[in-house]
This record gives structure tokens, sequence and C-alpha cells, in this order.
């Protein structure tokens, strides 16, 4: 098989897209780890002096947390299960973090036991399960839901006022002053949201920064979060803000950057399996919902194309194989005209939160994966079968 570094242009990706396609069947993630490092590099030639930590819920491939590991990036982690993986795939305890609102016991005493070097507590309900089982390099960030509209989805709002993350800034300051009278305090956290593109939200961000950081001068971390807009996020413009908000705060930066890593790193492949022309042209896919979830929940909006074919066509719903009106990749995209059963296509902007969401709804098998890097193709996850389905319930 030919790999990434063998061809050249359009025509030659689609060539190996199609390779992969008839070897491993669809529906098939396909990552390409090259774009991940470049994307990686554009983030260290802005942020030389921040810490970079991978949101690991974006894509918890283990090729991906590989790649990443090697590139030096650290990690976010919100579950046992993702703090594990990033452990195996090489990025050590003191370049990792745990976060989210749900921490558990169990995440907790394994994270202690670890030395995990910082935490975000997204509230004082976490501190009370961390106070006794910390470890002595266990540091703290406070997270503050900042309560501003970052303009984005509402279930990607995460710093709007209802959202269920982080704590009112009185309430955040108050944590703050006993993790500093414990001498485990590191800073303060902020996410504004995800799928950022308008940067006035960060600007808006500055006076709370500025206060909060004035209330504990000990203080020496702020994190940014991740959440920046794919495609064409404005990466410089931000990072003359950030950087500015770090150097006010006498702090040093932290993000989190997940999808903006892996999102455009990836494809879905899928194939036509039928064609209903009428009122609304359906092209039934067979993959939908179950293996990249975004578009019915979040309304996100995918390129999708004929592979070898960069010619759009007629308006069509790009729906899945599921008995619910929301299994659909896409809808009013152009397809050609001539499609036909088993023509492959191409979803876009697929590497973060595709597979990361896939589930087993209907008894739907998971999609395989696959790694391009140079000139090596390679199988990453196999695809599921009815036996992996089963073995828990059947033994």
């Amino acid at each position: 098989m030919i790999g990434w570094t063998a061809v050249s242009g359009a025509s030659g990706r689609d060539r190996l897209l199609s390779e992969i396609a008839e070897r491993f069947g669809t529906p098939t993630y396909v990552y390409d780890l090259a774009a991940i490092r470049r994307q990686v590099r554009r983030l260290q030639g802005e942020f030389a002096d921040a810490a970079l930590l991978y949101a690991v819920k974006a894509n918890p491939n283990g090729e991906v947390l590989r790649e990443l590991a090697r590139l030096g990036v650290g990690a976010e982690s919100i579950t046992l299960g993702e703090l594990e993986r990033v452990l195996l795939a090489g990025i050590p305890a003191l370049r990792a973090l745990v976060g989210g609102p749900g921490q558990d016991a169990r995440l907790i005493d394994r994270a202690a036991e670890l030395g995990v070097a910082q935490v975000s507590l997204d509230s004082r309900s976490q501190w009370e399960l961390w106070r006794d089982r910390r470890h002595e390099t266990n540091r703290f960030l406070v997270r503050i839901n900042p309560q501003l509209d970052p303009g984005t989805h509402r279930h990607l709002a995460t710093g709007a006022a209802a959202s269920k993350f982080g704590m009112p800034e009185s309430e955040a300051l108050d944590l703050a002053a006993e993790l500093a009278r414990d001498g485990v305090l590191a800073g303060f956290h902020f996410h504004v949201g995800s799928q950022i593109s308008s940067l006035s939200v960060y600007e808006r961000l500055a006076e709370i920064v500025g206060r909060v950081f004035t209330a504990r001068p000990e203080a020496d971390t702020l994190d940014l979060g991740g959440g920046f807009a794919v495609p064409d996020f404005p990466l410089a413009e931000f990072a003359v803000i950030a950087r500015d908000l770090a150097a006010r705060s006498g702090a040093r930066l932290l993000l989190e950057p997940g999808r903006f890593l892996v999102a455009e790193a990836e494809v879905l492949l899928t194939k036509v399996s039928h064609l209903k022309p009428g009122l609304v042209r359906h092209v039934i896919a067979d993959a939908g919902m179950a293996d990249l979830l975004r578009p019915a929940l979040y309304g996100a909006q995918h390129p999708v194309r004929r592979l070898g074919d960069p010619h759009g066509g007629e308006s069509a719903d790009l729906d899945g194989p599921l008995c619910e009106n929301a299994d659909r990749l896409a809808q009013g995209v152009p397809l050609p005209g001539d499609l036909k059963r088993g023509d492959v296509l191409v979803v876009e902007q697929a590497g973060a939160y595709g597979m990361a969401m896939a589930s087993n709804y209907a008894s739907s098998l998971r999609p395989a994966e696959v790694a391009v890097d140079g000139d090596e193709v390679r199988l990453t996850r196999r695809r599921e079968t009815t036996e992996d389905l089963l073995r828990l319930e059947f033994p």
C-alpha cells in the first residue's frame, strides 16, 4: 500500500484513501499523523513558553497519544480511563492534569498515587475529596465560571452563567485562599467554550483574570483551556491576547488544545448503501450518528465529498443507517447526481469527537481506525465484531 509521503496532491491522497477503504472496509477513520505534528508545531511556535496539555476527550486513540508524547505534549484527563491511556502512551504524570466536574474517589486516588502534577478543581466538593488524599506533588487550579457568552452552540458554552462548569468568582477566591494557606495553590483555570471563533470573549475575560490574580498574588499558573474553532481559528491574534494576560498576571500559561490538534488531521470514510430520490434527496450511508455524533448532537457541519471527485453536485442529505431522524452526517450538501451504491464518501474534519463519541447504539459496531505516517499505513484499532459486542453480556 502506498503511504502519505508517496502521494502528491489531492488525487494522490484520494488514491491512498481508496486503498484504505478497500483494505479495511467502511466506516473507517483515517488519521494523518503528520498533520497533527504540524498543528503542534504551530502552537509551539506561538507559545514557546506555555505548557500544552492535550484534551484527551477529543480523540483518545493510542497512536495519537503516543505521537503527542513523542512531541513533548502533556495531557488533560477527565476520567480514570483517560488517565490510564495517557500513561500507557508514554505521557508522564508530571505532564498531566486531571480536571472535569465528575472527579471521584477512584480517579483521585490514582492521580494522587501517580503524583499528577496539576489538578483543576471544578467545585469545593472536589477539594473535600482531594484534601486528605493528595500527594505532595499535586498542585491545584481553581476553575472559574466567568459567566460570559462565548457565542457558540449552547452545549459548547462552558463559560456561560448557566453552565455546570467551574465556580462563581467569589466562591473560587474563597477556595483559592484555602489552597494558598495549605501551600498547594497553582492558579486559576478558565475555559470559555468550544468552537470559539471570535476573540472578543477573551478580551472580556481580561478583567476577571486581572482581579483574581491581584487577589491571589502567589498564584503562578493561568490555564486558558482550549476550544479553538476549526477551521480558521485566528491563532496569532489569540496568542497576543493570551501571552499578554499571562504576562500581566505574572503567571505561566497553560493551554488545553484538543480539537485544534486533531480535527483536520482525520477523515471518516463511509460507503453509500442506498439512494432515495424525492422531495429531499436522501443518501443512506453505512456510517451515521453511532459513528460520528456531532451533527446530531451539535448540528455540526462537516465537509462531505465523493472520494476522487472534487466537485459538488445536487443537494442531498447524507443519512445514517439507524431508525432515528437525527441520524445524519450532513444536511443539504452538494453530492454528485450520478452517485451510486458502493461509492465511497469522505467526511472531513472528523478527528475530534468522532470516534471518541462513537457508540454501540442499535448494536452498531464501532469503526476501524487507521493511521498514516509517512510511508507507513497501519491499523491502530480494528473494527469491532459481533463477538466483541456480545462478550460482556453473553460470556
